[in-house]
Protein backbone atom coordinates (compact mmCIF):
# COMPACT_ATOMS: atom_id res chain seq x y z
CA UNK A 1 0.00 0.00 0.00
CA UNK A 2 1.35 3.79 -0.67
CA UNK A 3 2.31 6.11 1.78
CA UNK A 4 -0.14 8.15 0.76
CA UNK A 5 -2.91 6.02 0.92
CA UNK A 6 -2.62 5.14 4.41
CA UNK A 7 -1.67 8.44 5.16
CA UNK A 8 -5.49 9.34 4.24
CA UNK A 9 -6.81 6.33 5.27
CA UNK A 10 -5.27 7.11 8.66
CA UNK A 11 -6.64 10.52 8.64
CA UNK A 12 -10.02 9.75 7.92
CA UNK A 13 -10.45 6.64 10.49
CA UNK A 14 -9.14 9.68 12.86
CA UNK A 15 -11.47 12.29 11.70
CA UNK A 16 -14.41 9.69 11.36
CA UNK A 17 -13.37 8.19 15.48
CA UNK A 18 -13.06 11.52 16.51
CA UNK A 19 -16.55 13.12 15.45
CA UNK A 20 -18.15 9.47 16.78
CA UNK A 21 -16.82 10.33 20.02
CA UNK A 22 -18.27 13.71 20.33
CA UNK A 23 -21.26 13.00 19.03
CA UNK A 24 -21.38 10.16 21.40
CA UNK A 25 -20.93 12.53 24.41
CA UNK A 26 -22.49 15.40 23.18
CA UNK A 27 -25.36 14.66 20.78
CA UNK A 28 -26.13 11.42 21.80
CA UNK A 29 -28.24 12.56 24.90
CA UNK A 30 -30.83 13.95 22.41
CA UNK A 31 -31.49 10.38 21.47
CA UNK A 32 -30.30 7.83 18.72
CA UNK A 33 -32.37 9.68 15.56
CA UNK A 34 -30.31 12.90 16.38
CA UNK A 35 -27.32 10.86 16.76
CA UNK A 36 -27.79 8.36 14.04
CA UNK A 37 -28.41 11.11 11.39
CA UNK A 38 -24.95 13.13 12.84
CA UNK A 39 -22.81 9.54 12.79
CA UNK A 40 -23.60 8.91 9.07
CA UNK A 41 -22.92 12.60 8.58
CA UNK A 42 -19.34 12.27 10.75
CA UNK A 43 -18.45 9.06 8.10
CA UNK A 44 -19.35 10.56 5.06
CA UNK A 45 -17.06 13.73 6.36
CA UNK A 46 -14.56 11.80 7.05
CA UNK A 47 -14.31 9.75 3.65
CA UNK A 48 -13.80 13.34 2.21
CA UNK A 49 -10.16 12.19 2.75
CA UNK A 50 -10.71 10.00 -0.45
CA UNK A 51 -11.19 12.55 -2.59
CA UNK A 52 -8.27 14.28 -1.41
CA UNK A 53 -6.02 11.65 -1.70
CA UNK A 54 -7.14 11.01 -5.19
CA UNK A 55 -6.40 14.54 -6.35
CA UNK A 56 -3.13 14.27 -4.55
CA UNK A 57 -1.90 11.70 -6.39
CA UNK A 58 -3.41 12.97 -9.51
CA UNK A 59 -1.74 16.74 -9.07
CA UNK A 60 1.48 15.98 -6.86
CA UNK A 61 2.77 12.42 -7.86
CA UNK A 62 0.89 11.82 -11.89
CA UNK A 63 1.47 15.31 -13.67
CA UNK A 64 -1.94 15.96 -13.51
CA UNK A 65 -3.26 13.17 -14.83
CA UNK A 66 -5.48 9.99 -13.24
CA UNK A 67 -7.35 7.13 -15.48
CA UNK A 68 -10.58 6.51 -13.80
CA UNK A 69 -9.70 2.88 -12.59
CA UNK A 70 -6.48 4.07 -10.86
CA UNK A 71 -8.38 7.00 -9.06
CA UNK A 72 -11.06 3.99 -8.34
CA UNK A 73 -8.05 1.91 -7.01
CA UNK A 74 -6.45 4.58 -4.78
CA UNK A 75 -9.46 5.23 -3.21
CA UNK A 76 -10.70 2.13 -2.14
CA UNK A 77 -7.10 1.55 -0.63
CA UNK A 78 -7.98 4.39 1.07
CA UNK A 79 -11.57 3.38 2.32
CA UNK A 80 -9.76 0.31 2.92
CA UNK A 81 -7.42 1.76 5.69
CA UNK A 82 -10.17 3.93 6.96
CA UNK A 83 -12.54 0.97 7.58
CA UNK A 84 -10.19 -0.98 9.54
CA UNK A 85 -9.27 1.80 11.94
CA UNK A 86 -13.24 2.07 12.28
CA UNK A 87 -13.47 -1.71 13.13
CA UNK A 88 -11.19 -1.38 15.95
CA UNK A 89 -12.48 1.19 17.31
CA UNK A 90 -15.96 -0.32 16.95
CA UNK A 91 -14.78 -3.20 18.74
CA UNK A 92 -13.55 -1.38 21.28
CA UNK A 93 -16.30 0.88 21.86
CA UNK A 94 -18.71 -2.24 22.27
CA UNK A 95 -16.38 -3.78 24.50
CA UNK A 96 -16.25 -1.36 26.92
CA UNK A 97 -19.71 0.72 26.00
CA UNK A 98 -21.43 -2.18 24.65
CA UNK A 99 -23.84 -2.29 27.67
CA UNK A 100 -24.23 1.53 28.10
CA UNK A 101 -25.04 1.57 23.85
CA UNK A 102 -27.80 -0.89 24.52
CA UNK A 103 -29.08 1.29 27.41
CA UNK A 104 -29.19 4.00 25.39
CA UNK A 105 -30.78 2.39 22.32
CA UNK A 106 -33.95 2.05 24.14
CA UNK A 107 -34.24 5.62 25.00
CA UNK A 108 -37.18 7.18 24.53
CA UNK A 109 -39.28 3.81 23.69
CA UNK A 110 -42.20 2.91 24.72
CA UNK A 111 -43.15 -0.19 26.65
CA UNK A 112 -44.62 -1.65 23.60
CA UNK A 113 -41.50 -1.16 21.30
CA UNK A 114 -39.09 -2.27 24.32
CA UNK A 115 -41.12 -5.18 23.66
CA UNK A 116 -41.06 -5.48 19.68
CA UNK A 117 -37.34 -4.60 20.09
CA UNK A 118 -36.76 -7.47 22.82
CA UNK A 119 -38.67 -9.93 20.50
CA UNK A 120 -36.38 -9.27 17.66
CA UNK A 121 -33.02 -8.93 19.24
CA UNK A 122 -33.83 -12.97 20.85
CA UNK A 123 -34.46 -13.64 17.00
CA UNK A 124 -30.87 -12.90 16.31
CA UNK A 125 -27.59 -15.11 16.75
CA UNK A 126 -25.89 -14.47 20.04
CA UNK A 127 -22.57 -13.37 18.10
CA UNK A 128 -24.69 -10.47 16.65
CA UNK A 129 -24.09 -8.51 20.18
CA UNK A 130 -20.57 -9.40 20.23
CA UNK A 131 -17.78 -6.80 19.58
CA UNK A 132 -15.88 -8.37 17.34
CA UNK A 133 -19.33 -8.57 15.16
CA UNK A 134 -19.96 -5.01 15.90
CA UNK A 135 -16.26 -3.76 14.57
CA UNK A 136 -16.94 -5.80 11.11
CA UNK A 137 -20.45 -4.07 10.97
CA UNK A 138 -18.77 -0.40 11.12
CA UNK A 139 -16.02 -2.18 8.20
CA UNK A 140 -18.49 -3.31 6.14
CA UNK A 141 -21.05 0.13 6.65
CA UNK A 142 -17.38 2.61 6.37
CA UNK A 143 -16.60 0.21 3.21
CA UNK A 144 -19.77 0.62 1.47
CA UNK A 145 -20.00 4.49 1.74
CA UNK A 146 -16.63 4.50 0.82
CA UNK A 147 -16.81 2.65 -2.37
CA UNK A 148 -19.20 5.13 -3.43
CA UNK A 149 -17.90 8.11 -2.48
CA UNK A 150 -14.46 6.38 -4.39
CA UNK A 151 -16.70 5.39 -7.39
CA UNK A 152 -18.12 9.62 -7.77
CA UNK A 153 -13.93 10.28 -6.45
CA UNK A 154 -12.85 8.76 -9.73
CA UNK A 155 -15.51 10.14 -11.81
CA UNK A 156 -15.33 13.68 -10.87
CA UNK A 157 -10.76 13.73 -11.14
CA UNK A 158 -10.25 11.57 -14.08
CA UNK A 159 -7.74 13.40 -16.25
CA UNK A 160 -6.46 12.66 -19.26
CA UNK A 161 -2.62 13.74 -20.31
CA UNK A 162 -3.37 16.54 -22.32
CA UNK A 163 -1.87 19.93 -21.55
CA UNK A 164 -5.15 21.77 -20.64
CA UNK A 165 -6.79 19.02 -18.33
CA UNK A 166 -9.36 17.85 -20.26
CA UNK A 167 -11.92 15.27 -19.28
CA UNK A 168 -11.59 12.01 -20.93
Amino acid sequence: MKNYMLRYGLIGGCVSITLGLINWFTVARFGPIPSQTVGYLSIILSLMCVPLGVKYFRDRLNDGKVQFTKAFRIGLGITLVASTVNMFYGMLFFLFAGDSFEEWSKQGLTQAQLLEREAQLAQNPEFVGTPWFQGFLFFLLLMTIGAIISLISAFILRRSGNARGEHI
